[in-house]
């Protein structure tokens, strides 16, 4: 019994279940911390906590016990690490044993200290994950990652740590002697074998460490691509702005832009990722191709979308797509990709994004790749978008298809709200010395924010450039892959958008899809290089989006479907003039009841976000629009035509309305001109109207677009396992839904 105690009392102050007891008391700290802040957020996060505690208790089981597995098993490694430097320490000293006690002191605290270093390196990485924790709590915590992020950098905490490492090795000066003579003693090679194995290690070593950092692209053979195929790059990222192609903050693309045709005025169907994506590789228009929202039901979803993708694939590419949060929606919809690396989105992906986000002591050992792979839902986490990361992907995914002919796209989300980008992007635009609740990220939570004031919103587009630059970079990075490979001669690339970002312009508000007024939210770049035919050109006419399909089944050679709604811009490519185009458009769901930049009385009211979705339990746990809210929704939309210069929007209130802008004029779209042009009000309406009606769910009635359904839509019997959440989408926040989009 003495010895089972005394095995006991030594397993208990043993390095590695101190460090596992160490960090399992920082991961409940966390989570009791996690937890009072959602109680402060009110009643919605309370009733949001209930609902996934009674639909899916079975999944934060899971999740906890992953979370405390992980946990015991890094705990165990940092305090064996710490035993392994206090025992090297004493060697060192040639100081005689110690007793267990005075030994498993001195290891806690190298544990405290080993994980101290390595979050505060996280921290001044990727400050963004760490800012709820540490500089939203105000005081020391905020002192500290201030310190960390703007006086030391990644760089100074490395210095740091490198510097306390030797000298709570080396000891006091005064043993300095004894030390290197202990060292020198130690080293001396025994023969000239050992002599040469120690060289060759280190030699290997530093060859390893050297090639660690860069990826190249796998040279295919010319012998195996098939004639006339030409592989096909797509570099997309959410929410970039055409605008910000430009040599300030995406010199990469500004020279890619100056090889190629480079499309001055691009505009989106609809501003949201899921249908504008759908658009983009099907050629269709949302009323045609039926993906209306970020939440489309299994029946919109579960049907044959005759995409490029998937054509491309049957005629001998290897078609892939590669993408990080915003790209979960690539997962929930069949477009023919032979290859997906993206995220998943469902209800349960969110739960487990919920449990790690707030794990903050973890997350300096979860953000990486290994991390990724231990908890894939990682990719989800939209402030933990690192650009760096999803390039190394993407270089590994085109390596990936060998011989043959690739149609790859690579979609980056760091853009999206909340700007979120990783050390040194987010202070590459930004002012030292903000100090304002938008330090590091511009999160987005249940609770309506404050307005922003001028020191705010200019620190919001230091963000937002911030992150597009470290886009630019990773799209850099992959270029210079396919250069080194060679298969850049026969590679098109393609520089596009789902949609882009309005950032407080002209009483415009913030974000994306719920207004169309002014172009920040539909206008968006287009960059079209073909090294087979390499021509700089500025095509100035307006294209859409439902032209780049057509675009690319041309280049490849391919056949396309016959009923796209596009055309091919390849004249264009090569210098011919085309007819004046078009572009149309309509806005998203609106998830909230009060729109930034959008007058009330220029919509008709539905429910916020708690009052719009479900989760479809018998589909995957997905996230859908209610089928009783989809009539209101889709009448409640506001849809646009324009030209080269003018731009009608159909506003659908009682009598329906119709607001005119001379964007030439009035670039900015602030003054209504309709009441003085009548003439062109009468032209774009007859257009406008033409394209709602070529909606087969829609038709006119009393001068309004009505469903034509009447809008008496029930549930269906099979649908009996739906899940009502209060607010579903908002398991984390909001913000913490890349597929929500609010």
């Amino acid at each position: 019994m003495r010895r089972a105690a005394a095995l006991l009392g030594l397993w208990v102050i043993h390095p590695a279940t101190l460090g596992a007891a160490y960090l399992l008391g920082l991961v409940a700290l966390a989570a009791r911390r996690g937890a009072l802040a959602d109680e402060a957020l009110g009643g919605q996060s309370r009733a949001i906590n209930a609902a996934v505690h009674t639909h899916f208790g079975r999944e934060v089981s899971r999740m906890t016990i992953a979370i405390v597995a992980v946990t015991i098993v890094l705990g165990s490694a940092t305090g064996a690490v710490a035993g392994i430097l206090v025992d090297l320490r004493r060697w060192l000293a040639g100081a005689p044993p110690v007793s267990h006690l005075r030994r498993a002191l001195a290891c806690f605290v190298g544990i405290v200290v080993i994980h101290g270093f390595v979050e505060a390196y996280a921290i001044a990485e990727s400050p963004q994950l760490f800012a709820g924790a540490f500089y939203a709590e105000g005081g020391l915590p905020r002192t500290l990652q201030v310190v960390l992020t703007d006086a030391l950098g990644p760089p100074g905490v490395l210095l740091v740590g490198a510097v306390t490492l030797v000298a709570a090795l080396a000891g006091p000066p005064r043993g300095w002697r004894a030390l290197a003579a202990r060292v020198a003693l130690w080293v001396r090679p025994r023969s000239p074998r050992a002599a040469s194995l120690g060289v060759g290690t280190l030699v290997v070593v530093a060859l390893a460490l050297a090639g660690s950092g860069a990826l190249s692209v796998r040279h295919a053979s010319a012998a195996g691509t098939p004639p006339g195929k030409p592989n096909i790059l797509i570099l997309a990222a959410d929410s970039l702005r055409a605008d910000r192609i430009d040599a300030r903050v995406a010199p990469h693309l500004t020279k890619l832009g100056g090889q190629g045709a480079r499309f001055d005025r691009a505009y989106v169907s609809l501003p949201r990722t899921f249908p504008s994506w759908v658009t983009l590789l099907t050629g269709r228009s949302p009323h045609h191709h039926g993906i209306r929202s970020m939440f489309p039901r299994w029946e919109e979803r579960a049907k044959d979308f005759d995409s490029l993708p998937e054509r491309l694939a049957r005629d001998g590419y290897y078609t892939a797509v590669v993408s990080d949060f915003a790209g979960d929606i690539f997962d929930r919809i069949g477009l023919g990709w032979t290859s997906t690396r993206v995220p998943t989105f469902d209800f349960k992906e969110l739960i487990r994004q919920r449990a790690l986000e707030r794990q903050t002591p973890l997350l300096p050992y979860l953000h990486s790749r290994a991390g990724r792979a231990l908890f894939p839902v990682l990719r989800e986490m939209n402030d933990a978008a690192d650009p760096g990361l999803l390039t190394r992907d993407a270089i590994q995914t085109i390596a990936s298809a060998g011989d043959k002919p690739f149609f790859i796209t690579v979609f980056y989300s760091t853009a999206h709200f909340p700007y979120a980008a990783p050390a040194p992007y987010y202070g590459r635009f930004t002012d030292a010395s903000y100090r304002g609740r938008f330090k590091y990220d511009r999160p987005v939570g249940l609770e309506h924010d404050q307005p922003p004031d001028a020191a705010d919103i200019a620190q919001v587009r230091g963000l937002y450039d911030g992150a597009v630059s470290g886009i630019d970079e990773g799209m850099g990075a992959i270029l210079e892959a396919l250069d080194r490979s060679g298969q850049a001669k026969n590679t098109i690339v393609v520089v596009v958008a789902d949609h882009g970002e309005t950032l407080f312009e002209n009483g415009h508000g913030e974000g994306h899809g719920d207004h169309l007024f002014g172009d920040e939210g539909t206008h968006v770049p287009l960059i079209v290089y073909d090294p087979r035919h390499p021509a700089h050109r500025r095509v100035p006419g307006v294209v859409r989006d439902v032209d780049l399909a057509p675009t690319l089944y041309e280049l490849a050679g391919s056949a396309p479907p016959a009923d796209l709604d596009g055309a091919s811009l390849v004249p264009l490519l090569t210098g011919d003039e085309s007819a004046p185009r078009m572009a149309f458009a309509e806005t998203g769901l609106w998830f909230t009841e009060a729109v930034s930049g959008l007058d009330p009385a220029l919509r008709l009211p539905y429910p916020g976000i708690a009052g719009l979705n479900e989760v479809d339990a018998d589909h995957g746990d997905e996230v859908v629009l209610r089928r009783e809210m989809r009539p209101l929704c889709m009448v409640a939309k506001h849809r646009m035509v324009r030209d080269d210069r003018y731009k009608l929007i159909y506003a659908p209130t009682r009598h329906g309305e119709y607001l005119l802008f001379d964007t030439q004029e009035d670039p900015g779209e602030t003054h209504d001109v309709s009441k003085d042009l009548p003439a062109e009000v009468s032209r774009l309406k007859g257009a406008l109207w033409r394209w709602m009606l070529s909606d087969p769910q829609m038709m006119e009635k009393g001068g309004i677009l009505v469903p034509r359904d009447g809008g008496l839509i029930l549930p269906a019997a099979s649908e009996a396992h739906l899940i009502r959440v209060d607010a579903p989408a908002a398991a984390g926040s909001a913000a913490a839904a890349p597929g929500a989009e609010p």
